[in-house]
């Protein structure tokens, strides 16, 4: 066998293999052997029948078998000779055997890149850890207040922002009723009975602080202009007018802080609930301040690296990333058609992602290999149980799950890379 190896672009290879012909007929006369022992013909016994007669009756089968089985075959030989780091087969060159002739096909493969380190260690990293006030502790308890906080109807109360204001309404669109409209919107454009929170978070957007100051028995027109995105797609982007009258006022009651609150919280005291606020808003901005750093350590590497990456992996990574794009879209209320008609912007935001990503994961990865920074069994067990509690999955069907579709590589990386990550957190100029 014969192989050369020439460049076809950043970190893209294409191999040559040329298999002799005094190869191909020794091949060949392996796979007419297992034709004849398995062969059934007419006027002769299972597997008796001479090679000749075999080798004519099955000639397109065995030629068949053969051009399935030299590429994979003498690949993997190539690639050992080679030993080129591939990591995707982007083509294969058709594949003819022809009788008493060399076979020669190429393979265009995606290569892992090599490139220069970047600086790992006194990298200049900014803090930005907030520190925790006693002002943001008792906003989260007055938070906490609110959602459990009672309404209580009121007569010949004006209504206040907060409070919960009762509304009789129709709605038009170009001056047409807005369920002509939007049939499938009925409930939005008339109604009767509708209660509201005289704030930003009432349903009908601007509707909650335009009814602020109004009291039972008024009346007002309401212009609502629903967003792009709003989450019922027949009023995405539409302009209406609303008639609406006040029909009843709620005021909200917050709940004391007394043994009855603390005991639906299920805490002791106030002071204990004092102190499990502040703890877990410390933890936040200590996650908070983790991933601002982060951040800098990736925008630091990116920028001084010079590194080109396999176009295959790019395009692999770049789906799943669009994937992620368009399922948080559509966890906040957008439409499949909405997303679709963003799917260009989504595409090239994707695109830079994943490059950036990809990048990220050969530096931080090559960091690790040079610091020579592994995964063991246990951390990799340990990091598959973890997944299995997020995916609410059995941790042994997971592993096999992974092993299955050859992803079970990526746990370690990711582990080793994480390594990388927090040896050059820990070795940063932290100013």
């Amino acid at each position: 066998m014969k192989i050369s190896v020439k460049d076809a672009g950043s970190c893209r290879k294409i191999i040559t293999i040329e298999i002799p012909a005094e190869t191909l007929a020794t091949e060949r006369a392996d796979t007419l052997k297992v034709y004849a022992k398995h062969s059934n013909i007419p006027g002769f016994r299972k597997g008796k029948a001479p090679a000749h007669v075999v080798a004519k009756k099955y000639a397109k089968e065995i030629t068949q078998d053969l051009e399935e089985r030299m590429v994979p075959k003498f690949y993997h030989d190539a690639l050992q000779e080679s030993e080129l780091k591939v990591v995707n087969v982007v083509n294969v060159t058709e594949v003819k055997i022809k009788d008493d002739q060399p076979l020669t096909f190429d393979v265009t493969v995606d290569v892992e890149p090599e490139f220069k380190l970047p600086k790992y260690t006194d990298i200049p990293i900014k803090e930005e850890k907030d520190e925790v006030t006693d002002a943001q502790v008792q906003e989260q308890i007055d938070s906490i207040r609110t959602q459990h906080a009672n309404y209580e109807e009121v007569e010949g109360k004006t209504v206040e922002a907060g409070d919960m204001a009762q509304l009789t309404y129709t709605a038009t669109s170009d001056g047409k009723p807005l369920i002509e409209v939007a049939p499938e919107a009925k409930g939005i454009g008339e109604g009767e009975g509708y209660w509201i929170s005289a704030d930003e978070h009432a349903f009908l957007p601007g509707m909650g602080e335009a009814v602020v100051g109004l009291n039972v028995g008024d009346k007002k027109e309401v212009k609502i202009d629903f967003p792009k995105e709003f989450m019922v797609k027949e009023l995405a982007d539409l302009k209406t007018l609303y008639s609406i009258e006040v029909t009843g006022v709620r005021v909200r009651t917050l709940p004391e802080i007394d043994k009855e609150f603390l005991d639906r919280l299920q805490v002791e005291s106030e002071e204990v609930l004092r102190s499990r606020i502040r703890e877990q808003l410390e933890q936040q901005a200590e996650n908070k301040d983790l991933n601002a750093k982060h951040e800098q350590l990736i925008k630091f590497l990116v920028k001084k690296t010079k590194l080109d990456v396999p176009a295959s992996i790019v395009q692999q990574q770049t789906r799943s990333v669009m994937y992620d794009l368009a399922q948080r879209r559509m966890m906040a209320g957008m439409t499949q058609e909405q997303i679709g008609e963003q799917q260009e912007d989504l595409f090239k935001e994707a695109q830079e992602r994943a490059l950036e990503n990809v990048k990220l994961r050969y530096i931080g990865l090559g960091i690790a290999k040079e610091l020579e920074m592994d995964a063991s069994e246990n951390e990799i067990d340990e990091e598959i149980a973890s997944m299995a509690i997020r995916q609410q999955k059995d941790a042994r069907a997971l592993r096999k799950e992974m092993e299955d579709d050859d992803t079970i590589d990526s746990v370690g990386e990711q582990i080793r890379f994480n390594k990388a990550l927090d040896y050059m957190l820990e070795n940063a100029k932290i100013k």
